[in-house]
């Protein structure tokens, strides 16, 4: 997905499919695990770049039952990222990562350079067209006389 959709931090405003405040393209200095776990962190790691390149859809484990083999099976659902692909600009090594440590590097301000808003999806164009006969008459195209058969 190009935007995480319905995520528990988004942005305010008209905004009714719940866009999250991580861009793609957003770049950020990824710590390891015991950075954060530790009471005196120290510096952080600024040497290793990662950015932003997609967000998966979300994974609801044991979600439904096979009724032929009798397992639990996982179940992807749409609209709900809670993972998302990021790639080193130093290695070009991928890795899933969960976006709430993305929203903890933000606001750690781990970031290079500020990081920017995603771009809201259009609604009216999701919208269906008004029927021609509906349109008024000045917005009705005519046909161009070329284009009509003539007896020849």
């Amino acid at each position: 997905m190009i935007r995480q959709y319905h995520a528990q931090r988004f942005m305010g405003g008209d905004n009714p499919l719940r866009v999250g405040t991580i861009a793609i393209g957003s770049i950020y200095y990824i710590q390891p695990d015991h950075w954060w776990c530790d009471r005196f962190r120290g510096k952080p790691d600024l040497r290793e770049p990662w950015i932003v390149e997609a967000f998966f859809n979300g994974l609801m484990g044991a979600a439904v039952r096979n009724p032929k083999t009798g397992f639990w099976e996982d179940r992807s659902i749409s609209r709900r990222s809670d993972t998302a692909l990021i790639r080193s600009l130093r290695t070009g090594r991928r890795r899933t990562i969960l976006v709430r440590t993305l929203l903890l590097h933000d606001d750690e301000a781990l970031t290079k350079g500020e990081t920017r808003y995603p771009d809201l999806p259009r609604l009216l164009s999701l919208l269906p067209s008004p029927l021609p006969s509906r349109l008024p008459k000045a917005a009705r195209k005519e046909t161009c006389k070329c284009l009509e058969p003539t007896a020849a």
